[in-house]
């Protein structure tokens, strides 16, 4: 077995293209561990007869909630795609492609694996509501299952506007990018002043403005020196502290579902300063992420992921309710009322269990991801 991983990591490496970026592949994987990670910890579920009651951990916790500002790495994503998108879109342009084929060909890999979930999810709902299953249980399983679709409908939007951004970067450079700052500090001011539904224009502004910093990265004028990435880190993580305690912005990253105004749904400036923060330790950290990107070993294991990464994002919450149906209504997993440290010491089989169940998954669906990669 381990020579046959030897093997495979070895021509994965021969087939890289010198001009690969490896660490946008490795954030890009990174991001979406760690969000799945979050995803699976969160939650705290109590049985109540046939009823289903679930609580995050960060909204009874307060000290959970400065895991968020970890946790929370969807700006990440967003950042690496700014560099991909712009990649993306030149080499379309130099192939004589429409704006119609460009995007097309990049939603497809994103829509295709969603539509098997959907494809699978709706006929299991329905069968169980038919069945006489609980009206509370399917709806919350359900709702859970589609969770992850509202990242895809945010980041299809940023896709589909990434030429014109492109262009304004082009055209004005870091003033674009301050443009989209701007427009998001004012729908913030505006919604907390009282006009409530300008909040959804954020879903634009602070994706899009996250999106935009990775432009520059596309251009390559991101200094060096990591200590410039240590200083950009320092400033934004002290902007955000000065936020959270100052302006009265949520301390939490995740939404709790008792705040007025969340950081997250919809999406408040928070985010970009915390994406700045990230940015700042993805430079500062560069240097030696890349010089572990290049080992065969580790290379071949982020491309084995990357090649998946939305069929687990997109089935990671279906495994937590199989493994949540499978464990909790049979009493075999044990059930605590409190957050205590029993508690997070049961999420250490909570969480293997759970990578087993969505690695059978992955394997049961990987294939169509896989088949329609560009």
């Amino acid at each position: 077995m381990w020579k046959w991983f030897e093997e495979r990591a070895a021509e994965v490496e021969e087939r890289t293209p010198d001009d690969r970026i490896r660490l946008a592949d490795g954030l890009r994987v990174a991001a979406i561990v760690v969000v799945v990670l979050g995803h699976w910890l969160a939650p705290h579920i109590i049985v109540v007869g046939d009823s289903y009651g679930v609580r995050l951990v960060h909204s009874v916790v307060e000290q959970a909630r400065w895991l968020t500002w970890f946790f929370q790495v969807m700006p990440v994503f967003f950042f690496v795609g700014g560099l991909a998108n712009a990649i993306s879109w030149r080499a379309s342009k130099e192939r004589g492609e429409t704006y119609v084929d460009w995007l097309r060909k990049r939603s497809r890999r994103l829509l295709r694996p969603l539509l098997v979930v959907v494809w699978v999810w709706i006929p299991v709902a329905l069968i169980l509501d038919a069945a006489g299953v609980s009206t509370n249980l399917v709806s919350r399983a359900s709702h859970a299952a589609f969770f992850p679709i509202w990242f895809l409908a945010a980041y299809l939007c940023v896709v589909a506007l990434s030429p014109a951004a492109l262009w304004l970067h082009q055209r004005f450079g870091a003033l674009a990018l301050a443009g989209f700052v701007g427009l998001s500090v004012a729908v913030d001011g505006l919604a907390r002043a009282g006009v409530g539904w300008v909040v959804w224009l954020n879903f634009i502004f602070v994706w899009g403005a996250i999106h935009q910093a990775g432009f520059f990265w596309y251009e390559r004028r991101f200094p060096r020196r990591g200590i410039w990435g240590v200083g950009l880190a320092v400033v934004a993580f002290g902007l955000l502290l000065a936020l959270t305690h100052v302006l009265d912005y949520p301390l939490s990253m995740v939404g709790t579902g008792f705040e007025e105004h969340p950081n997250d749904l919809p999406p408040s400036v928070a985010l970009v300063v915390l994406a700045f923060g990230q940015i700042g330790l993805c430079l500062a950290l560069r240097k030696p992420v890349n010089r572990w990107l290049h080992k065969p070993r580790v290379w071949a294991v982020v491309t084995a992921v990357g090649q998946r990464i939305m069929t687990i994002y997109l089935w990671h919450m279906t495994a937590l309710v199989l493994v949540a149906l499978a464990v909790y209504p049979t009493g075999i997993w044990p059930e605590m009322q409190q957050v205590d440290g029993v508690w997070w010491l049961w999420r250490i089989p909570w969480v293997l269990l759970l990578g087993a169940v969505l690695a059978a998954l992955v394997f049961a669906f990987g294939r169509f991801e896989e088949r329609f990669e560009e």
